[in-house]
């Protein structure tokens, strides 16, 4: 078997806890590499690989720190097809659902294969000027989000589904989700939280000038077209809190479901709503 590390090198507890577990997974004889990715440490015993190779031969990816080093081993791994199993050290974390204290014995079944996967929806994501030309592209596990780049004005933008205009909406941003990323910025934007066994994309707004300011669930095949409107300054979109692209005002971003899944690798059976209970402190 063959493992990748993805860690998350600003913390001391993401170090130390990447350290035991290449120790733990050499000693079982599993063969262990490091994500080269400009945040993990260059001083654990195990060889480094530069991303674009990382997934080449994994069996598994683990991440160590909070959902956004999740995020990135994702972003790595999904198009090889390789799961990602996440440990939670971060402060949060609903992807990354390993505690530090249940590390060892984890990596005892992982190191045997015994792990269960699963299967998360992504958004596909592309951005055109406004002559319709082609921008950029790219993908999402947790959501799209679109953002104004002017502090003291809103942005205006025209929020299509499917071929009817659905809404104009004035705003800070707009949160395009799937049922995995509603536990993420839609979350914090007043979305619901949604199952992960729900196939949804939310379309939430961040602090509308609008008396509608309801989140709309649509069905993952149902494409979201974001026009930004004219006569304003120019707009940015993120898939997953990554590298940020200009939407110049008159752009539109197209966002649909469907696409490629992430893998999610599991060691027991997952329980979301003792996750949720948990992290929320609901009792």
């Amino acid at each position: 078997m063959r493992i990748g590390l993805v860690v998350h090198s600003g913390r001391d507890a993401s170090l130390d806890a990447a350290h035991e577990a290449a120790r733990i997974l050499l000693g079982e004889g599993v063969e262990v590499v490091v994500a080269d990715d400009g945040d993990s440490p260059g001083d654990l015993p195990v060889p480094v690989v530069e991303t674009d190779r990382f997934a080449d031969g994994l069996d598994l990816a683990i991440s160590f720190g909070g959902d956004g080093t999740f995020l990135r081993a994702a972003h790595f791994c999904r198009d090889a097809g390789v799961p990602v199993l996440g440990v939670n050290l971060g402060r949060l974390g609903f992807l990354a659902e390993i505690e530090i204290d249940d590390l060892g014995p984890a990596l005892e079944h992982v190191a045997v294969g015994e792990f269960e996967i699963e299967d998360r929806s992504t958004l596909e994501v592309r951005v055109e000027d406004p002559q319709g030309e082609h921008v950029d592209a790219g993908w999402a596990l947790n959501e799209v989000s679109i953002e104004k780049t002017a502090r003291q004005r809103l942005l205006l933008m025209d929020v299509h589904v499917g071929n009817t205009l659905f809404a104009k909406v004035p705003a800070d941003a707009l949160v395009v989700a799937t049922a995995t990323g509603s536990t993420a910025y839609a979350l914090s934007a007043g979305g619901p939280i949604l199952s992960p066994r729900v196939d949804a994309t939310l379309v939430v707004p961040v602090a509308p000038h609008t008396l509608f300011d309801r989140t709309l669930v649509a069905g993952p095949d149902e494409a979201v077209r974001v026009h930004v409107l004219p006569d304003q300054e120019s707009a940015v979109v993120s898939a997953d809190g990554r590298s940020p692209v200009a939407v110049t005002a008159g752009g539109v971003v197209h966002v649909v479901g469907g696409g490629r899944p992430v893998r999610l690798a599991r060691v027991g059976s997952p329980d979301f709503y003792g996750l949720v209970r948990r992290k929320f402190g609901l009792h």
